[in-house]
């Protein structure tokens, strides 16, 4: 058997040559940090059980997990939307790391009970030292052992004197209730789909995000008592009620808002008492149904205690043509939830202090820089979002793209002071979508736009680009802290590996050198 050691910043493939790693690894990592190496091993033997051991860590959380292979079925394309379906790679190649179709590894299965499956195989080890670890050097090994036979990996590994600062990013990657039910083979509401629920939670929590997203259109009832519309919000309540005792800290209440196409008004809501014909938000019947639902809703959450820890969206990504229908229904928003901040991904900037925060994808902050920066002041806030675009050299998280580029994202964060960050697509699955085999699930949407975490029977799979997010999440809260004390440096050592969304570091090994500095900058502060 052979092994190379790889940064956990970049891909692997099946066809990856162990020849090109390394025969040891050094991390440094402050406490409750997380920092891991991949091991890619050939020569095994199918059937063989795995056991990994770690040899050396007193004091550190380490977790071993096998990567598995997902398909790439399509590319992303070279503007900021869509996936490649013809013959532009030419254009492109220079922002993709291969051209589709082709295998990497991007799921993490937890090494418990498994055996060699193929001849080759890679491994990730994640290292997290203990709040009350001792500080140091820790010259360990990692022991991978194939039935009788064994590899064995050198790690020197460094914990810091302080530990990782506390978490201040507003983080929220929208999850699907019901695909914990459906994309694991269970009835939608019972114990086991409870218990699911808790482990999505759980995994959430791990990587920073305290935000639940509770998906209202398909979770509130309502009909005509007495000629009044009146609504059922249990549905909801239940699983508000369930994540927040799960350890979530905020509610983020979905837009019930929607359009006839994404261009152009009006504003329509679904009349739930009324087969969900679709109400024009501006029209009498359609200001009577919403302004009840609101009235109502507003209450809900004053009994429940939840207004402060609310957050509403109005509608999605509104643009250019519904600019003044959606300032005004902002306003009846504002009526009816008094004191209850607003938030929406939006698609324009001229919308007049209507929302409480703002959030523009990377590209558009980028490109209104200046007049999203106006909007800023102690009372509106500004977070950035990603979703199926962009593409092209900016920054966003498909399997496509350069690994670290997830990671650079909230990078981001820091370099521009957007203090939130939003996707939509934790672990959203549509009928018949098999993740594993199709990354892409259609033409309009790039390979893992919508999953950054994977269903397989009983488990929730982490990923090698959910680890990305989680260590740039980190990243953030040790730039930001190091700022209070040195901005200077702390501004240079961003500016090292992040200059703009479309202008970032690609080589991994200058990258690891960088977050070595970072490291050393604020734990001798």
């Amino acid at each position: 058997m052979n092994f190379g050691i790889f940064s956990m910043n970049e891909w692997l493939f099946p066809d990856s040559s162990v020849s090109d790693g390394r025969k040891n690894a050094s991390l440094k990592l402050l406490k409750e940090q997380t920092g891991a190496v991949q091991i890619l091993v050939d020569g095994l033997t199918v059937g063989e059980e795995v056991e990994v051991k770690a040899v050396g860590f007193d004091g550190v959380k380490v977790e071993a997990y096998r990567e598995m292979e997902v398909c790439v079925n399509r590319n992303t394309n070279d503007y900021q939307c869509g996936a490649l379906t013809g013959g532009e790679w030419r254009d492109i190649k220079r922002d993709r790391v291969r051209r589709a179709p082709y295998r990497a590894y991007d799921p993490l299965y937890p090494v418990d009970g498994i055996k060699v499956e193929k001849e080759q195989e890679a491994y990730y080890v994640s290292f997290c030292p203990e709040l009350d670890a001792e500080s140091g050097v820790r010259e360990g090994k990692i022991v991978i052992t194939f039935g009788d036979a064994s590899i064995e990996a050198p790690v020197a590994l460094t914990v810091g004197a302080k530990a990782l600062p506390e978490s201040t990013l507003a983080l929220t990657n929208w999850s699907w209730v019901q695909s914990m039910a459906s994309m694991h083979g269970l009835e939608y509401g019972s114990e086991e789909h409870e218990e699911m629920f808790r482990r999505y939670m759980q995994t959430l929590i791990d990587c920073k995000n305290f935000i639940f997203f509770v998906d209202l259109p398909s979770m509130y009832s309502c009909k005509m008592v007495d000629g009044k519309y009146v609504f059922d919000f249990s549905e909801a309540k239940r699983w508000a009620s369930l994540a927040l005792e799960c350890g979530m800290t905020t509610l983020e209440w979905s837009h019930v808002l929607h359009r006839p196409t994404w261009e152009d008004p009006p504003f329509l809501i679904k009349d739930k008492a009324n087969d969900n014909y679709p109400l024009n938000c501006l029209s009498t019947g359609g200001r009577k149904y919403l302004t009840a639902y609101l009235y109502q809703f507003n209450a809900f959450l004053t009994e429940n205690g939840w207004r402060d820890i609310s957050l509403v969206h109005v509608s999605d990504e509104p643009k250019e043509r519904v600019a003044n229908d959606f300032r005004i229904l902002c306003g009846i928003y504002r009526k009816y939830l008094p004191g209850i901040k607003l938030i929406d991904a939006i698609e324009i900037y001229f919308v007049e202090d209507a929302l409480d925060i703002y959030v523009p994808k990377d590209h558009y902050y980028q490109l209104n820089k200046n007049d999203f920066e106006a909007i800023r002041d102690e009372n509106n806030e500004l977070w950035f979002y990603t979703c199926n675009m962009p593409g092209g050299r900016f920054l966003n998280r498909h399997i496509d793209a350069p690994l670290l580029n997830t990671r650079l994202l909230h990078w981001g964060n820091y370099s521009h002071n957007l203090t939130g960050f939003l996707h939509w697509g934790y672990n959203y699955f549509g009928h018949g979508h098999h993740p594993f085999e199709e990354t892409s699930a259609n033409q309009g949407l790039p390979a893992g736009e919508c999953n950054i975490v994977y269903p397989l029977g009983d488990k929730v799979l982490l990923s090698l680009r959910y680890m990305q997010m989680k260590c740039g999440v980190e990243d953030y809260e040790i730039l930001r802290a190091l700022s209070l004390s040195d901005k200077k440096e702390a501004d240079e050592l961003c500016r090292r590996a992040f200059y703009a969304f479309d202008d970032y570091i690609k080589d991994v090994p200058e990258f690891d050198k960088i977050t070595s500095d970072l490291f050393d900058a604020y734990d001798k502060k």
